[in-house]
């Protein structure tokens, strides 16, 4: 009778036994759980610690100002080029420069003399067209003309020789008459020109120039690679009448 009582007890205790497998797997989830909580919360605080101080800008940036709330954002933002700026940051510095030079006082006027006479006829501003010939090359600066602070010069150029010549139109100097260099812009013109060839119209586009403090420009001009032909024409007028 008493191996009869003992059986049914230890089925009784080994239904209510949970499997250690299950244990396991529980715990493991308690631990993600927490730890998730945790990193949650730190998390949370760092980002709102850096954070701190920034605000939501009051227009939308991609948004022309307007009215309009259809309107349709742009395709990004508008850039400034850095040539403009550099340009025009180099037109006031010298715009100033010039301001100073002539409030001072100018010198006496000089009897000229025969070598002063030819320096004169040098320096004094040459009239438009003006054409320009070196080793078979012909450089011609047709018209000038003026939008705002840019000015728009009409070229053209045939090589008449019997060799390729090549330009790097990088290198094209352009300064003004005190010496500071102007940003300039080439459209129109080959980089190579083949021995007897046709005539190549383009146009040199100089920006910021502003007429009350450049009234005359210089332009020089080689090829490359040799810089056996050179251009150089001196103070062109640019200033309006």
């Amino acid at each position: 009778m008493a191996k009869a009582n003992k059986s049914p007890t230890n089925k009784t205790r080994n239904r209510f036994r949970i499997d250690p497998s299950i244990k396991r797997t529980v715990l493991l989830l308690l631990l993600m759980l927490i730890v998730g909580s945790i990193c949650g919360t730190v998390g949370y605080v760092f980002a709102r610690q850096s954070l701190k101080g920034i605000t939501q800008p009051a227009t939308n940036p991609f948004l022309k100002e307007s009215d309009d709330l259809d309107r349709r954002p742009r395709q990004g933002a508008d850039f400034l080029n850095e040539k403009d700026l550099i340009a025009k940051v180099k037109s006031q510095t010298s715009g100033a420069n010039i301001a100073k030079e002539k409030q001072k006082t100018a010198p006496k006027p000089k009897k000229p003399k025969s070598s002063d006479s030819k320096e004169d006829k040098k320096s004094q501003p040459k009239s438009l067209p003006i054409k320009v010939n070196n080793q078979g090359m012909n450089f011609e600066v047709k018209s000038l003309s003026r939008e705002d602070d840019t000015l728009l010069l009409n070229v053209a150029l045939q090589n008449s020789s019997d060799k390729t010549i090549q330009f790097v139109y990088t290198f094209l100097d352009i300064t003004d008459e005190q010496g500071q260099a102007l940003f300039s812009e080439i459209r129109g013109l080959p980089t190579e020109f083949k021995p007897k060839g046709e005539i190549f119209f383009g146009t040199i586009k100089i920006l910021d120039v502003p007429p009350e403090t450049v009234e005359k420009i210089s332009i020089s001009l080689n090829d490359y690679p040799d810089q056996k032909v050179k251009f150089d024409i001196q103070n062109i007028p640019v200033a309006d009448e």
